[in-house]
């Protein structure tokens, strides 16, 4: 199993050939709900995106809700971050608890999650290094 970035999920969406050899064959996989907004985001512009079908272009991503439970991971984590010097965006910071609550490795394609103290507590694989 491996919990998705958006950066993965957009660069698997573009045929990544990376991005889809690592995370083939490791279903199922999970996001956050912020992950699915910030995809349709990133499509966003024309005034009549069909934004069903753009959700349905990464189907087989399960989305976890952003809860109460997620939220206090996410102040744990960040008060962790933050007393070593780091600190994450919030949304960056929401999408590191939810992939900590469901102990899955968080697969990203972007810079955005490198701090050795978040490493430090769960599994970070970028493949964009």
């Amino acid at each position: 199993m491996a919990f998705l970035d958006t950066s993965t999920i957009i660069q698997y969406l573009r045929g990544d050939d990376t991005v889809r050899d690592y995370i083939d064959g490791r279903e199922p996989w999970w996001t956050s709900t912020i992950c699915v907004f910030e995809v349709i985001n990133g499509r966003l512009g024309s005034g009549q995106t069909d934004v069903m079908d753009v959700r349905e272009e990464f189907g087989g991503v399960q989305a976890l809700d952003l809860n109460e439970s997620v939220s206090i991971e996410a102040a744990r984590l960040q008060d962790e971050l933050v007393s070593d010097g780091s600190r994450l965006a919030t949304a960056d910071i929401l999408i590191a608890a939810t992939a900590r609550t469901t102990g899955d490795e968080l697969v990203v394609a972007d810079s955005d999650f490198q701090t050795v103290p978040l490493q430090d507590v769960m599994t970070v694989t970028n493949l964009r290094k």
